[in-house]
């Protein structure tokens, strides 16, 4: 091991380095599950198409408790749609330095240490611990903010499928309030 290298400055960039991939990494998750709600949706309104002439010819009090499981359905349906937007909305994630600032940074370390006696090694040394140590700054302060951001999308991605849950469970109740009242003649 170089008697300058620095064990604890390497272990933390590798470990901050992986946190901040991880969560940069999360803002495609939340896409990639909008495939399910769209999915979803899509059922529900085939399913409340087949019961639409239905519940129009339903009698007083199925046509009530129809319209008003309709509309709890509709609100939880408004409720995920709202959650999702949520869930994607831009958001201003941390973005480390980038490498050209990087690079700069470090030639600038590298030329200080040249003009204060350092030898071409020292110097190289003394760059290669700057940036390490800039770059356990930004993983550390980049993985706070979009772990925040994350979790606010998680929570209202939660959330939707919550809501989604409770329109499905109420499409699925409606239709088959309408299989039964078909099947005993009522329908």
């Amino acid at each position: 091991m170089p008697a300058d290298a620095d064990p604890e400055l390497d272990y933390l960039e590798a470990l901050f380095g992986a946190a901040y991939r991880r969560e940069m990494e999360q803002e495609e998750n939340f896409w990639r599950s909008l495939p399910f709600f769209a999915a979803t949706l899509a059922l529900q309104l085939a399913g409340l198409a087949q019961i639409r002439d239905w519940v129009g010819a339903a009698s007083a009090w199925m046509f009530w408790l129809s319209l008003s499981l309709l509309t709890a359905a509709a609100l939880a349906t408004l409720g995920a749609l709202i959650f999702l937007t949520e869930s994607i909305w831009p958001a201003g994630y941390y973005v480390a330095t980038d490498e050209a600032a990087l690079r700069d940074y470090v030639a600038g370390v590298r030329t200080d240490a040249i003009l204060t006696g350092s030898t071409r090694e020292e110097a190289a040394a003394t760059g290669a611990a700057a940036a390490k140590s800039l770059m356990v700054v930004q993983y550390a302060v980049g993985c706070v903010h979009n772990r925040k951001i994350n979790r606010h999308r998680l929570e209202c991605r939660t959330r939707a499928g919550l809501c989604t849950l409770a329109s499905v469970f109420m499409v699925l109740v409606l239709v088959a309030m309408v299989l039964v009242a078909n099947l005993h003649g009522h329908g």
